[in-house]
């Protein structure tokens, strides 16, 4: 049987821990980046149609005292939404390549199982002659936990969630001796 520490570590472990680390330094490169509630409020402001910006932009840059009372000018406004304009395709793009990156991971999965199945398969095949007995309990541990996984599958997909940003390990005080 196999255990924990006797599986070599992933050859791919270290790529994805460098592009994770990439991903998150985009943060640093787009303007405007938040990850702030604004108040816990809804953003039901992204909702009004572009006419109604440009006249809002106008009234205001007509109108001193409107702008003052607002607190905002036409080119606060007008700066926001082109903002939101230009950015709208990187947004497309980045969920296009998660979607992408996600179906390359399935594709993975299902090429490890196929080939986790066939080896399954011939070790049964295998196991009952005589002079390949030594896969019988290979194939009884595979059997189980090829049962056990069975029950615990759900349908769909995962959620796609960000890796938590690493947390720097902090050495434990030393205990008080009593």
């Amino acid at each position: 049987m196999l255990t924990k520490s006797s599986v070599a570590p992933s050859p791919h472990a270290e790529s994805a821990r460098v592009l994770i680390e990439k991903i998150r330094a985009l943060r640093t490169e787009i303007p405007n980046f938040t990850t702030d509630l604004i108040d816990g409020r809804a953003l039901t402001g992204g909702m009004v149609p572009e006419r109604f910006l440009e006249s809002t932009s106008v009234a205001i840059q007509n109108n001193v005292r409107l702008a003052q009372a607002a607190g905002t000018d036409a080119t606060t406004l007008r700066d926001a939404y082109a903002y939101a304009l230009a950015y709208d395709p990187v947004v497309q793009e980045l969920i296009a390549l998660a979607q992408f990156v996600a179906h390359s991971v399935r594709v993975q999965r299902n090429a490890a199982g196929i080939c986790a199945l066939d080896v399954y398969n011939t070790s049964k095949r295998l196991s009952s002659r005589k002079d390949f007995v030594e896969l019988k309990p290979f194939v009884d541990d595979m059997r189980e936990k090829l049962k056990k996984g069975a029950r615990s599958r759900k349908p769909g997909l995962p959620s796609v969630t960000p890796a938590p940003d690493p947390v720097p390990a902090v050495p434990a005080a030393p205990a008080a001796k009593r």
